[in-house]
């Protein structure tokens, strides 16, 4: 039986490295396209693993390039797609990653014949669509649901990487919440998401949300924080107006820090637990990275 071939997308992120080692894992040839190559060499910053010589192949591409991703779809049964813009950059927005950067990817996938493309979106999106990176999420989810091609889009809550913010602060001795810091949600590690991705890629779900074993509300993850680094942080409660009125400040400098504090207010105002899966719980992965 001819080996499936697996393209994972985003393949040097956080999800994306432990999506190419599930897949490998389970037999599939595995191609990964990344930025840069360097970065899959040694282990990630958040201890994900080292994938630059498990995988089969390394493609060097840039999603905001077209010319740099022909023939990365040629031979590949199963696209995995986490792309998308993690952090604030002033020269590109959400829409040219998320959106245009995984339709280019689509667009090569259909032409190349995939069998199905797997894409990572957002728990409760369909409540936060005011926020310009959910927007290019949906908007793309949209394109996939109509391009023909069989899809599945899953849907996390939230990563445990995410939630080393609160590592961190605690560390700085000081705890700010938003609003009463009483919503709940289970994020998920990325291993155990990473099953679900490839679960999927052998399943026909088209729409799965996925969440962690653990359910907290944010102040108790911010306990949890404080009792695994031993530190007693003063604890800030910011009320929702003065999170408002960073927002505003915040448009004014960067819509990419917007987007952070707009998905932070949303969150801040919305319980966020999908069914609960894995076996990795944050109290661990806290102390893993100490």
């Amino acid at each position: 039986m001819k080996k499936q071939k697996a393209l994972i997308a985003g393949g040097s992120g956080y999800l994306g490295r432990y999506v190419a080692q599930e897949f490998k894992n389970r037999g599939y040839h595995v191609r990964v396209l990344v930025r840069n190559p360097e970065k899959i060499k040694t282990t990630g910053e958040h201890g994900e693993p080292i994938i630059h010589d498990l995988v089969d192949e390394v493609i060097t591409g840039d999603a905001t390039k077209p010319e740099t991703l022909l023939g990365i779809c040629d031979d590949i049964d199963i696209v995995f797609s986490s792309l998308g813009l993690t952090k604030p950059d002033f020269k590109h927005t959400s829409f040219d990653i998320d959106y245009r950067g995984n339709k280019r990817i689509l667009d090569l996938a259909i032409k190349a014949k995939v069998k199905k493309f797997i894409y990572i979106s957002v728990f409760n999106a369909e409540k936060m669509l005011d926020i310009s990176n959910i927007q290019a999420h949906e908007q793309f989810a949209g394109e996939l649901r109509k391009s023909g091609m069989e899809y599945t889009i899953i849907r996390p809550t939230g990563y445990f990487s995410d939630m080393l913010q609160f590592l961190n602060l605690a560390k700085m001795g000081i705890m700010p919440i938003l609003g009463d810091g009483d919503k709940r949600s289970n994020p998920i590690h990325a291993a155990d998401l990473a099953m679900v991705a490839a679960d999927a890629a052998e399943g026909d779900e088209r729409d799965i949300d996925a969440g962690g074993p653990d359910i907290f509300t944010y102040r108790e993850v911010g306990e949890l924080a404080a009792s695994v680094t031993g530190t007693k942080p003063m604890l800030l409660s910011i009320p929702l107006w003065i999170g408002e009125g960073l927002l505003t400040v915040s448009r004014l400098i960067n819509r990419d820090i917007a987007d952070i504090f707009s998905f932070a207010l949303a969150v801040s105002k919305l319980d966020s637990v999908a069914p609960q899966l894995g076996t990795h719980h944050l109290a661990d992965f806290f102390k893993e990275n100490l």
